[in-house]
């Protein structure tokens, strides 16, 4: 009993120190278009920003999720996030709440490409900031030993005199290569470009890509632990010029 009470609390306590020792910017994470019923995760994702200039250096993220697998078709999340913006003396601050959504429109394999729809509100805790509603839809591809997928989604501030009438594009491409060994390569791509140009928002381009490594490994304690992370290069002007990202996610099917 103690050995399987340590397998299972050594997972959690690794979990733990990533989500208490990662604060906040951007959240870098590529969303896959799967449900699974029952299935409960805790996921940590952060990611630190440098680049020589010091206006530009120094952004962190992080966002802590609790995901639930409602049924077949359904994932929802709650998320907890922080931030601290790029530039000097800038301070740590506890920065959204946000109700994440994912549905499923077909099985894995089913066609001759996989779906589905996310949906999130964020609750900003911070004065002067809007919340916001950013949504649209996942694809992925499986083709020649790679897993292909790619988010459209739209982001649009609400709910506050803040608000800005000026909705905006998000977009993050994730090619992995599908190698059956327990880390595999890839690449990641995110990206800003501009909000729509009929409404000449003047907001700045943010476009990233770069390296990854993604990992699985099975059976430790009651559930299984993903893992990917790597390096993203910023295309100037605007973005860092390297970004250090990683996430974790530690599931547990009841």
């Amino acid at each position: 009993m103690r050995r399987i009470f340590a397998r299972a609390v050594g997972p959690g306590s690794i979990l733990l120190g990533l989500v208490l020792a990662t604060p906040a910017a951007a959240d870098f994470k590529v969303q896959m278009p799967d449900a699974e019923t029952g299935e409960f995760a805790i996921e940590p994702i952060g990611d630190i920003g440098r680049d020589p200039l010091a206006a530009h250096s120094g952004e962190l993220s992080s966002v802590q999720e609790f995901e639930y697998g409602v049924n077949r078709f359904w994932r929802t999340e709650l998320e907890l996030e922080q931030q601290r913006d790029a530039g000097p003396g800038q301070s740590i601050h506890f920065s959204q709440v946000t109700w994440e959504n994912v549905l499923q429109f077909t099985e894995r394999g089913q066609y001759w490409m996989d779906s589905g729809f996310f949906f999130e509100f964020g609750k900003t805790t911070l004065a002067d900031t809007a919340n916001e509603v950013t949504f649209g839809p996942i694809f992925r591809k499986e083709l020649w030993h790679t897993i292909n997928t790619v988010n459209l989604f739209m982001t649009h501030d609400v709910g506050t005199a803040y608000a800005s009438s000026r909705p905006g594009f998000l977009y993050a491409w994730e090619t992995r290569l599908a190698l059956g060994t327990p880390v595999e390569p890839g690449f990641q791509a995110y990206g800003q470009p501009s909000a729509f140009p009929e409404y000449n928002s003047g907001w700045p381009q943010d476009n990233r890509i770069g390296p990854q490594l993604f990992g699985e490994i099975h059976n430790i304690g009651p559930g299984s632990l993903k893992w990917n992370g790597g390096i993203l290069f910023g295309i100037r002007p605007w973005a860092p010029r390297e970004t250090w990202r990683w996430q974790a996610e530690y599931e547990i099917h009841f």
